[in-house]
């Protein structure tokens, strides 16, 4: 499950700190990449969905990937 933010457009994975930060009622939930991608979402550049799986760890980011 992917969580995203409605006024960014951009999809974050379980327990990225930015996304911890959306504001409840900006919140929007996607099963997979594909949907979120169909609806018009980017993948977050801090916890990187569209190159890990599973929750965010400290560690996985883009200076690393």
């Amino acid at each position: 499950m992917l969580s995203a933010c409605r006024t960014t457009k951009i999809y974050c994975r379980e327990k990225c700190p930015p996304g911890r930060r959306t504001k409840p009622e900006n919140r929007v939930q996607f099963e997979s990449e594909t949907a979120a991608k169909a609806a018009g979402y980017r993948a977050c550049k801090v916890c990187l969905p569209d190159r890990f799986t599973g929750p965010w760890r400290a560690g996985q980011t883009a200076r690393t990937a």
